[in-house]
């Protein structure tokens, strides 16, 4: 394809798409507020798991700069933290939460974001209170002897290692880096080999006790909750003492200029482009308007990279295409590129962002109703996990009083005109922030 038929594809919609199927029924969260704790719910008997979401307000935003990666070493010292699991023939020695979790059927993860951590935890209904309490034990009383932060410390050390394996990993956490509007809500989510090797045992107590509150706490489940007691989610907050804590301030210089464009070199066998733009918050009007953007931006530019027909679905999304970051602070809309899919990365490259140009520019004409349909298919779709639809309740619960994220986002979707999706491209399509990660022979950038 030529620009002059980019053009006419942004200008008419022309381009075809399979319209994915319509909405699964998702329970509307319900929401409470306990014992001064905000506790959504999401009942689903059609579910054969339940899964819990504890957020706590102890994210990036709590660290100094010199404290790159505490966060990440308390939340899995947490991990680590041997508990007794309880069994009908008596108590087990004591084990890691995550072993013990695991020895009970179920699993357990955190995620570091800017200004929270979350704990997940999924199980089979008649097991889920006994691995709530198991989580609840270990956040209570973490151990934080020398020997369950070193191995905190090298459990990270070795995802971290993994990440920098993924390009598009490498990318966003530059492009986080340049955008947050505190130098440290941007850090990398688990720090780095070098900064955890300066955190000790008497750093992770530190920011146990001063940020682990129950002020700003929120419980979120969903699937079977049947099986727990009215009070199992609400004593996950109540594990910790009361008290609310407040970010640690650290503002930095913003990225100025006509170009903005970091580059990084890497382990890898081609070169990758990221660019960022920024995006509204989902609690904004041009929220169902960019859901539908970034729909057309992912399949318009997944035909211009010419993705090879072999690719598999599952490899081509991962390779090329355009994600609405709503869930994190600020939010943004993130389009990527492969340059190993192709001959020409250089090409690659720049033809993806003279889409997006022409886009900015282009009067949209004719019908959006396909990209609508996708929108709301890929946002129903990524909405299907347990884990997902805690985290998403919490999240729109935070942004206004209701958390029902999918009839709020359908209902945006549908709203939707061209004239909206032409303000949103003309307003937040204007000068990105582009990551290149390069392999380290590459000579595509000096």
């Amino acid at each position: 394809m030529n620009l002059a038929r980019y053009a006419a594809v942004l200008a008419f919609a022309l381009l075809p798409i399979t319209a994915l199927g319509a909405a699964p029924a998702v329970p509307s969260p319900s929401i409470d507020t306990v014992a001064g704790t905000t506790v959504l719910q999401q009942l689903d008997s059609a579910a054969s798991l339940a899964g819990v979401t504890l957020v706590v307000r102890a994210g990036l935003d709590r660290q100094t700069m010199k404290q790159n990666g505490l966060a990440a070493l308390v939340a899995e010292t947490i991990m680590k933290t041997p508990v007794a699991l309880r069994q009908a023939q008596g108590d087990m020695p004591a084990m890691p939460l995550e072993d013990a979790v695991a020895a009970r059927g179920g699993s357990v993860r955190f995620t570091v974001d800017p200004g929270d951590v979350r704990f997940y935890a999924e199980a089979l209904p008649d097991d889920a209170p006994a691995v709530l309490e198991l989580l609840r034990a270990a956040i209570a009383a973490p151990d934080f002897s020398p020997a369950t932060v070193r191995a905190a410390r090298t459990a990270l050390t070795q995802e971290i290692a993994a990440s920098q394996q993924v390009a598009l990993q490498v990318g966003l956490d530059m492009l986080n880096a340049a955008s947050s509007p505190q130098a440290n809500a941007g850090l990398p989510e688990l720090g780095t080999p070098a900064s955890l090797s300066d955190l000790f045992p008497g750093d992770a107590s530190a920011f146990y006790r001063a940020y682990y509150r129950r002020g700003g706490v929120l419980v979120s489940a969903a699937g079977r909750l049947d099986a727990l007691s009215p009070t199992a989610l609400s004593a996950l907050a109540g594990a910790l003492p009361l008290g609310t804590t407040l970010p640690v301030t650290v503002h930095m210089a913003a990225l100025r200029g006509t170009t903005r464009e970091i580059v990084a070199h890497r382990d890898i066998s081609s070169p990758w482009l990221i660019a960022q733009y920024p995006a509204p918050s989902v609690n904004g009007r041009d929220f169902g308007p960019m859901l539908v953007l970034a729909a057309f931006l992912r399949r318009t530019i997944s035909d211009i990279a010419q993705v090879p027909g072999v690719v598999s679905p599952t490899f081509a999304s991962r390779s090329v295409g355009s994600v609405y970051v709503y869930d994190r602070v600020p939010s943004s809309l993130v389009i990527y590129v492969n340059g190993g899919l192709i001959g020409n990365p250089s090409r690659t490259f720049a033809t993806a962002l003279s889409v997006v140009n022409v886009l900015a520019a282009t009067t949209l004409q004719g019908s959006i109703e396909e990209f609508k349909a996708a929108a709301a298919g890929d946002f129903a779709n990524n909405a299907t996990t347990l884990e997902t639809r805690t985290w998403l309740a919490a999240v729109f619960s935070r942004e206004s009083t209701s958390p029902d994220f999918i009839n709020r986002a359908l209902a945006a979707i549908s709203a939707t005109t061209p004239a909206d999706v032409q303000r949103v491209a003309r307003t937040y399509l204007g000068n990105p922030t582009i990551a290149l990660v390069l392999p380290r022979n590459s000579n595509l950038q000096d």
